[in-house]
């Protein structure tokens, strides 16, 4: 059954407009330095919060879905109908926020610190998932539409598997610290291909004048 979709199609058949390809890696960044840290966050709001239990990591989930559909129903209605530059734009900009955010737990000592953090994230991925997803449905190839989304499914959660198990293998080895540090590095590397189409559609604005 496998064999007939994927294995009988010619190398060129999985091949996708650039723009794609650059979401698909961005995906599995953002998702993979997501999973570094939320399967095992009770236990460090636990062991470094005072007071800290699973009752606060549930709120502050909560919090953080709420500052992201406030950010994600602002962002969309807002930001329809811009350019593909300002698009990258707000990606960019968002992607960073979750960056900061990251490295923000490295310095939370009480649950404002904790509770900002997640908001923080919700208002980045609020930012920068509806241009994303604007941008990934204008670029896809319409006769690989569900090879192309079945990617989009399959890519970061083959990374969210592998960035789980080090996840938990670095935060007891080395402590939560660094694994904060990481997720910040692996989201800002994911930043990467954006900023790349940036400078590159950038450039070609500036030689149309």
């Amino acid at each position: 059954m496998i064999r007939e979709p994927f294995l009988s199609r010619r190398p060129s058949h999985f091949q996708s407009n650039f723009i794609v390809k650059a979401f698909l890696i961005s995906e599995t960044l953002l998702w993979s330095s997501w999973n570094f840290v939320f399967p095992i966050i009770a236990l460090f709001v636990i062991s470094r919060i005072k007071g800290g239990n699973v009752e606060t990591v549930a709120g502050a989930y909560s919090t953080y879905l709420i500052a992201r559909v406030i950010a994600e129903l602002l962002s969309g209605k807002f930001l329809n109908g811009i350019s593909e530059v300002s698009k990258l734009t707000m990606i960019i900009l968002g992607m960073t926020i979750v960056t900061f955010a990251y490295i923000g737990f490295i310095f939370s000592s009480n649950f404002l610190m904790i509770f900002g953090a997640y908001v923080l994230i919700g208002i980045g991925l609020g930012i920068s998932s509806p241009c994303k997803l604007a941008l990934f449905s204008n670029h896809i190839d319409k006769t690989k539409a569900s090879t192309e989304w079945s990617l989009y499914d399959a890519l970061p959660f083959t990374g969210m598997a592998i960035a789980g198990i080090f996840g938990g293998f670095i935060a007891t080895r080395y402590g939560f610290d660094l694994l904060f540090l990481l997720a910040a590095a692996l989201n800002l590397l994911g930043i990467a291909p954006y900023f790349y189409i940036y400078r590159k559609r950038s450039v070609n604005l500036q030689g149309s004048f």
